[in-house]
């Protein structure tokens, strides 16, 4: 039957769903003991920037790979970002609840630091898997990359966002649960992905228009 023909769109699709779910699994568990979602993190993007390039051999022992070559790398900038979060946060709770004149002034600019600080951390771990390095000049590198395409840079972070957004809306909903294990399984690995599909023409452009060649050929 034509459908289950290896080379349709359908056969495409539910093998990379498969894949992704795959993917979403192994960054669940691995993610539970906290310190390690820095590296698994990393590895997930490790696997799905080369699904972009359509190299899905092995998802499990690419995972593995990277999650044990980046552990120390990822679980820094990991550290880092947690550390500067909760650092923004503290400052934006202080300014929303200070009665100052210049309350807005403040607001804005702790958000601002905010947007700053959402585009180095969706670009971060995706660039300590691809590129080699120290993890804060990974960090930097990528942060610049992000600074030069704002347009694409807003696309990542809405994508990111939004599904933590409608999470934290839902949070009394009576399908909480079911919203939080799809995004769990599904939802993570899928925004990885479709990050990826950006971050690898970011990351490796040569590389892309090359492959994007191949495919056309």
């Amino acid at each position: 039957m034509k459908f289950l023909q290896q080379d349709t769109f359908l056969t495409k699709f539910l093998a990379r769903l498969i894949d992704i779910v795959i993917v979403s699994a192994l960054w669940l568990l691995c993610s539970i003991p906290v310190i390690t979602i820095g590296a698994s993190t990393t590895a997930m993007y490790d696997v799905t920037l080369h699904m972009v390039f359509d190299d899905t051999s092995g998802i499990v022992h690419t995972f593995f790979t990277s999650f044990r070559k980046n552990f120390g790398r990822a679980t820094a900038g990991f550290l880092f970002f947690i550390a500067s979060g909760l650092f923004l946060a503290a400052d934006l709770w202080s300014a929303v609840n200070w009665d100052t004149p210049f309350r807005m002034v403040l607001i804005f600019m702790i958000l601002a630091a905010s947007w700053f600080w959402m585009a180095a951390f969706t670009h971060a771990f995706a660039g300590l898997a691809w590129f080699e390095g120290k993890p804060f000049a990974v960090i930097r590198m990528t942060f610049l990359m992000a600074m030069r395409n704002g347009v694409y840079t807003m696309f990542i972070i809405i994508l990111n966002a939004l599904p933590i957004v409608f999470l934290v809306k839902n949070f009394t909903s009576g399908s909480f649960g079911q919203f939080l294990i799809t995004y769990l399984l599904v939802g993570s690995g899928t925004v990885a992905y479709l990050s990826s599909l950006h971050l690898a023409r970011l990351f490796a452009p040569e590389k892309m228009e090359e492959f994007m060649k191949d495919k056309e050929e």
